[in-house]
């Protein structure tokens, strides 16, 4: 209270004092209250824009290092994935699957836990190195197991106790080709990051967190790497940020700890796992260029007396416009201009926020970059693949669709040679069937018995195989890559069912080390081309078959037809002298019948020859094809079978064929089921299309419980739909049948005339 006293009574002698002491009075004390108050109030804004953007940077830095550490432990398991992938590794047959884990040891050594294969029942089949006492566990109940077999993927797990020991594992599915899940593929990390581990250097390399301390929680709370090595495995699941955390957000908190320290924690979850990354940085030492601004502005309060305005002007100027620039510069960062970069010359903690906006951006322009190119490659390899899906399966020739596979590989995939070598059943050899690229005297070298190089094994084995470099290269025929001046290639089984039908091979002139990506497009070829190569297979199957079918069809047409009509008039042939000797009159009336068995045969055999030349329909008029089998029938089943036509009609030759195929199997049912005494056809043309119609008196048919199979009825509909005709069928139980056929069609002729036959 005395120095209150005290001040105001200091104040109020200075506006008592002279002229000159209360001018500069009255001016010093607005002036530094607008001084102080522009300074409070800058610094308030400065504090919380820079507050903002250290936890915005910080929220950042977190989720790009959880993404960047997502990326370098997805090798983990993409490393067991190709394990899992290699010929012969089952579950189900743990000496080859022991075998498999033993050919791949050096590689798995990076699982310092050593890597073991889990059946279908979550029991340990194999360990790798050999582990007695993991043999025959369960672990069915455990938490990585229950996730895979729930629903197959990539995991991590959450800290394990194996064998006595806390681990992390990384496990991949056991899958059949039919996408059965058959078990586990597991590899395991000790937890402890003083020991030599590759997990713990992929975390370690990345430097992320420098300045502070950072940790990886699992699933449960657990703490799987600490910048402080002696809280790994602690339990941090009671934690606020871990808590926190653990909800699967990229996130900042901002607390007080015990000792009274101001921390700021930013987490983001791990890409791929159900890990979350945790940094915790000192705030003060985040923030503090806003104290630092505090003690300029009592300087430039206690100096800028005289030119406030101006100090202040300028000293807002050089603060806010690197931070306006900073906020402009992430706002076109958050729009997708990647890259952009402010110039970062000072060395305070803006010069240091706008370097680690610059990394920021750097890194997201490269990511980005990286991405449009794995893009762009995916984009070409499907682009290919489809190309030669449709190049492979416009073939049906077997040959044609070998020969296609080999120029897709050059043409469309880059490859300087390709061939393809498939079992010759009668000769016992690999032999070249199709190939683009290679001499002729080098093929005739390509000619293997079972077991005899490269190629003959990969067709023996069905594994893969390849060489990066034939003059290093072990077993290399050098008599086929030595005049070729093939440096590298691959071979690959093409697989058709169960068996291996041969060998896809893809040459280059150039030694070059050939990636995952690579061989997995020229094996998806592969696999494409078994498929076309069955189908060329089926196809020819089929082929024969519909030969076999419709040979067997002229047969029975020939011994329900002619051979028939033949032996009768054979028969009244051989006793035609001797009843005209008998009765002249009888003898003529046979002769008669006579003419008209053999005029009907010849109308049989006329119809067997245009099924035997079915060209010979497309220059035949449709009037003529239709006399030809009302002929035809009324020879067969001596029936009164009338043609009346009028108009004439030029359809294309499918509609052709169609009509001549639906009046045959109309006719054909009279024969065979209607007992008619007479058939009338009639072909009429006219302006709006064309009408076909079958009517005969027999005894008919009720229409309501025939099905759609019997008589040929589904035959006659599908053929009259795939013209867009339409076809109606009418019939009574005593009242005969009728069928109409009523199509438009615009190449219709008229002429005015009419036909009776």
């Amino acid at each position: 209270m005395y120095r209150l006293r005290s001040l105001w009574a200091g104040l109020r002698d200075l506006f008592r004092g002279g002229l000159r002491t209360r001018i500069l009075t009255w001016i010093f004390a607005p002036a530094v209250i607008v001084l102080a108050a522009v300074a409070l109030v800058n610094f308030y804004a400065y504090k919380q824009v820079t507050e903002e953007l250290v936890v915005e940077r910080d929220r950042e830095l977190v989720r790009l290092s959880a993404g960047q550490l997502g990326a370098e432990i997805k090798e983990f398991t993409d490393l067991l994935d190709i394990v899992r992938r290699t010929a012969g590794f089952r579950p189900d047959n743990p000496d080859q699957a022991a075998a498999v884990l033993h050919e791949h040891r050096h590689r798995l050594a990076i699982f310092d836990g050593g890597v073991v294969v889990l059946n279908t029942f979550g029991m340990v089949t194999v360990a790798e190195p050999m582990r007695p006492d993991l043999l025959g566990g369960d672990w069915s109940e455990r938490d990585i197991f229950r996730r895979v077999a729930r629903e197959p993927g990539q995991v991590f797990s959450n800290i394990l106790t194996v064998g006595g020991a806390e681990m992390v594992a990384a496990a991949v599915p056991i899958l059949a080709e039919d996408g059965a899940f058959l078990g586990l593929l597991v590899g395991m990390f000790h937890l402890d990051a003083r020991a030599v581990s590759s997990f713990y250097g992929q975390i370690v390399k990345l430097r992320i967190g420098e300045g502070g301390e950072t940790y990886l929680l699992d699933a449960a709370g657990r703490v799987i790497y600490h910048s402080n090595s002696g809280r790994i495995g602690a339990d941090f699941s009671a934690h606020s940020t871990a808590q926190a955390a653990l909800l699967g957000q990229v996130g900042t908190a901002r607390f007080r700890e015990t000792g009274g320290r101001d921390l700021l924690a930013a987490y983001a979850p791990v890409p791929g796992t159900s890990w979350v990354l945790v940094m915790e940085l000192d705030w003060w030492t985040q923030a503090g260029e806003s104290q630092a601004y505090q003690a300029f502005l009592m300087l430039l309060l206690a100096l800028g007396v005289l030119v406030p305005l101006a100090v202040v002007a300028v000293g807002m100027g050089r603060i806010t416009r690197p931070l306006e620039e900073l906020i402009d510069a992430a706002r076109e960062v958050a729009g997708g201009k990647f890259g952009r970069l402010l110039p970062a010359t000072g060395q305070d903690e803006i010069g240091a926020l706008t370097r680690q906006f610059n990394r920021m951006s750097t890194e997201l322009q490269e990511s980005y970059a990286l991405l449009e190119q794995r893009v762009a490659d995916r984009t070409r390899e499907l682009e290919a693949l489809y190309a030669a899906d449709e190049e492979l399966l416009r073939h049906l020739d077997l040959d044609r669709v070998l020969q296609a596979l080999a120029d897709v590989a050059v043409v469309r995939l880059h490859a300087d040679k390709s061939c393809v070598m498939v079992w010759d059943d009668n000769r016992g050899r690999l032999t070249v069937r199709a190939s683009h690229g290679f001499a002729a005297g080098t093929l005739a070298q390509m000619d293997l018995a079972p077991g005899e190089g490269m190629a003959s094994q990969v067709a023996s084995n069905g594994i893969p195989a390849m060489v990066e470099d034939a003059e290093r290269g072990r077993h290399v025929a050098t008599r086929i890559t030595g005049p070729e001046g093939i440096r590298s290639f691959m071979h690959f089984p093409i697989r058709v069912g169960a068996q291996v039908f041969g060998v896809f091979n893809v040459s280059f002139l150039a030694p070059r080390a050939f990636g995952p990506e690579e061989r997995r497009l020229f094996e998806a070829l592969a696999q494409r081309a078994a498929l076309a190569i069955e189908n060329a297979r089926l196809y020819g199957k089929a082929e024969q078959t519909a030969v076999a079918a419709e040979r067997s069809r002229l047969a029975r047409e020939l011994h329900d037809a002619v051979t028939q009509t033949l032996f009768a008039a054979s028969l009244i042939a051989e006793v035609l002298p001797r009843l005209w000797v008998r009765d002249p009159e009888e003898g003529l009336g046979r002769l008669e019948e006579l003419r008209e068995l053999s005029r009907g045969a010849l109308a049989e055999m006329r119809m067997l020859l245009l099924e035997l030349r079915p060209a010979a329909l497309e220059d035949a008029a449709l009037a003529d094809l239709l006399k030809q089998l009302c002929e035809a029938a009324n020879s067969r089943a001596r029936i009164s079978v009338s043609l009346e036509t009028d108009g004439t009609c030029s359809p294309s030759l499918e509609g052709k064929v169609a009509l001549y195929r639906i009046a045959q199997e109309a006719l054909n049912n009279v024969i065979k089921h209607a007992r008619a005494t007479e058939v009338r056809v009639s072909l009429r043309c006219g302006p709006d299309g064309l009408h076909l119609c079958i009517r005969d008196d027999g005894r008919g048919f009720a229409q309501g419980p025939v099905s759609p199979d019997h008589l040929g009825l589904g035959i006659m509909r599908e053929r009259a739909e795939a013209l867009g005709a339409d076809l109606e069928i009418e019939s009574r139980p005593g009242r005969g049948t009728r069928v109409e056929v009523y199509w438009e069609i615009e190449n219709v002729r008229l002429e005015g005339e009419k036909t009776h036959v």
